[in-house]
């Protein structure tokens, strides 16, 4: 009897645990009238940099956004009009803060020749010095189709293309398996390692420099699909897990606090999108389903570690089949046990790709690429989102 008063009383003593109510509200839409759409559409990723202002790409501009919602465009890529080429690229997918305080890119497509596929680029955060770094092409062994880059602790940038590299024609249609490579300030572009298609596999989904300086990535487009570790300095590479036949990680690693990777698969024959984990020695757990449908084009950004210690991210889709289906941004536990799920309107947004990140005020950002409300109350063709509440940084 004394026991059971007696953890009565701790209870009585413990905080109250309220569960959280999270809203998704609008802050800016881009507006497309006429046909035109002077910030850009279709916006993906988004950063915070260290003068606290947020930078984003949207095609084709590279913007400046404030915490109040005022965008201004630092950079438009412009379409030749006699080749129809974007000389500098065009559909980016990626930007970084360099430790320089530059700003670095990627666009995925485009360039100066039919053959080109995506360049690395760099601009300053006023919008001046824009300057392409490295052109990828489909014959190039420095890569094709770029489609990821982080920035490391070390100061230095890390990304990973699509195809190209290893050129062979037994593997990979002829354009090679992909590549990692590295970005060193003011803009060196060099590859690590350029993976074979057999016992590498092929198609990396981004690498990310881990607690131990390794770089920790995925493949995607193999089966079956690997988690990989890769030397930031000389390139050494090893596939350290490959996940059962017909399940592929789907983007690139998160490592949490206390040093576990995290990651987003699909499974084929399951029809399911399940959180994993992983040592820095490739010990992968399959931890639990997620709480978004197996839909054709479904898309799930990378995992976001937030102050409040759950991995949040985005779903192109939220509603199974194509009716309604404007996305949504979801939260898990590191177990895999769901916790928030935000549904898009189709008028705050839809169709989110790039996941979100956290402000120093705790803020969640993210994009959604179409639809939303533009100032005028007119139709937009994607949006800036913020999510309040969470614990400042």
């Amino acid at each position: 009897m004394k026991r059971v008063l007696f953890l009565l009383l701790l209870l009585s003593l413990a905080p109250t645990v309220h569960a959280q109510s999270f809203k998704i509200a609008e802050l800016f839409g881009f507006s497309c009238p006429n046909g035109l759409c002077p910030d850009g559409s279709q916006p993906h990723v988004l950063i915070q940099s260290s003068d606290g202002n947020f930078y984003g790409v949207a095609e084709p501009t590279i913007f400046k956004l404030t915490a109040t919602g005022q965008v201004t465009v630092l950079y438009t890529f412009q379409q030749d009009k006699n080749t129809g080429l974007y000389d500098q690229g065009h559909l980016p997918v990626a930007l970084v803060e360099g430790s320089d305080g530059l700003l670095y890119g990627l666009n995925s497509y485009g360039g100066p020749n039919p053959d080109s596929s995506g360049n690395l680029f760099q601009i300053s955060k006023m919008g001046t010095g824009f300057q392409v770094l490295q052109t990828f092409c489909t014959s190039c062994t420095a890569g094709s189709f770029p489609n990821n880059l982080t920035a490391g602790s070390d100061g230095i940038m890390y990304g990973t293309t699509e195809a190209g590299g290893f050129i062979s024609s037994t593997v990979c249609q002829n354009l090679g398996c992909g590549v990692v490579f590295r970005v060193t300030p003011p803009g060196t572009c060099t590859v690590l390692h350029a993976l074979d298609g057999t016992k590498e596999a092929n198609y990396p989904l981004g690498v990310i420099l881990a607690s131990d300086g390794t770089l920790y990535g995925t493949t995607g487009n193999s089966n079956p699909g690997t988690v990989f570790r890769v030397s930031p300095t000389n390139g050494q590479f090893k596939t350290i897990y490959s996940f059962p036949s017909s399940v592929f990680p789907v983007n690139r690693l998160t490592q949490y606090s206390n040093g576990t990777l995290y990651g987003v698969s699909r499974s084929s024959v399951a029809r399911s999108f399940s959180l994993f984990s992983s040592t820095l020695t490739g010990s992968v757990k399959n931890l639990a389903a997620l709480p978004i449908p197996f839909v054709r084009g479904q898309d799930v950004g990378p995992l976001l570690q937030a102050t409040d210690g759950n991995l949040w991210t985005t779903a192109i889709y939220n509603i199974t089949g194509y009716v309604n289906n404007f996305g949504t941004v979801f939260a898990v536990s590191s177990g895999g046990a769901a916790v928030h799920q935000l549904p898009l309107s189709g008028t705050n947004g839809a169709n989110p790709l790039a996941g979100v990140i956290q402000a120093t005020d705790g803020t969640l950002y993210g994009t959604a690429s179409a639809q939303g409300t533009d100032a005028h109350g007119n139709p937009a063709f994607g949006t800036v989102l913020t999510i309040a509440g969470l614990p400042a940084k």
